[in-house]
């Protein structure tokens, strides 16, 4: 049975670091609701890849960010471990001597508690009940989102089933965005930046990876030119044949010398 928990939540230390580390901010207490909307709105493709993580897969986030922009009930996976039991019903250990466990993977159906809601309150959400759950607060998304139950037994025998908390339960109530963050222990202004913050990181490095893919692939598929040129080696230059020699002219003969003249006829 879980105990009931106060509403106003501590943040752990790790979470309080990154939500306070100096990231800049638009302070709740200056700026409304519709402000704070306006800063958290951004496409539903890109709020599926944000919380892909936090619904179990990036086809679950993309149905629960619809789901919660209509106001529909909607869908969480979560992740159940039971343990393994014999045909008595005990626990079967392994060679350690510790319980054997499975894990399975559950779907279920959550009754939706608030009305539709834009991209920007969607953000806001799942922003809140992300930072939950990482603060160890609540123990699923669905409490998360719709509060943690209690149930008591009272003196006549009966249960009594409270539920305190959860984000969407909150905004049912008429609570608006700043004063939830407060309930829950924290600064809405601060924790949106951060989760924007690190979405833009995780983004910048999705398109750094899938264009060094893309880069690899293109290698992959042409012919490694360089590698073939260095195996065959730049072609020798052709010898330049060595011109003939020039050929001498022959000697151009004497002429004969002519008699020498005589003073006169005999």
């Amino acid at each position: 049975m879980m105990n009931a928990k106060p509403r106003r939540l501590l943040l752990s230390a790790a979470l309080t670091a990154v939500l306070f580390a100096g990231v800049p901010v638009f302070a709740q207490d200056a700026v409304g609701d519709d402000a704070i909307v306006a800063e958290a709105t951004v496409p539903a493709d890109r709020l599926a890849d944000r919380y892909a993580e936090l619904a179990g897969s990036p086809e679950a986030a993309s149905a629960l960010v619809s789901e919660l922009r209509t106001g529909g009930d909607f869908t969480v996976v979560e992740t159940v471990t039971t343990p393994v039991l014999d045909a008595d019903g005990n626990p079967v250990l392994d060679a350690d001597g510790n319980p054997q466990v499975t894990t399975t993977t559950v779907e279920r159906i959550i009754a939706n508690p608030n009305g539709p809601m834009g991209y920007g309150e969607v953000n806001i959400t799942l922003s809140m009940a992300q930072a939950l759950l990482d603060a160890g607060e609540y123990p699923d998304l669905q409490s998360a989102l719709t509060g943690l139950e209690t149930t008591t037994t009272n003196p006549d025998g009966t249960t009594t089933t409270t539920s305190a908390g959860g984000v969407l339960a909150m905004r049912a109530d008429g609570m608006g965005w700043g004063k939830i963050a407060n309930e829950l222990g924290f600064n809405l202004g601060t924790l949106m930046s951060a989760a924007n913050a690190n979405a833009n990181a995780n983004a910048r490095a999705g398109i750094a990876a899938r264009a060094d893919r893309g880069a690899n692939a293109e290698r992959a598929s042409k012919p490694d030119r360089i590698a073939g040129l260095e195996r065959a080696g730049r072609p020798e230059r052709p010898v330049r044949p060595e011109r003939p020699e020039r050929v001498e002219r022959p000697e151009r003969p004497e002429r004969p010398e002519r008699p020498e003249r005589g003073g006169g006829r005999p």
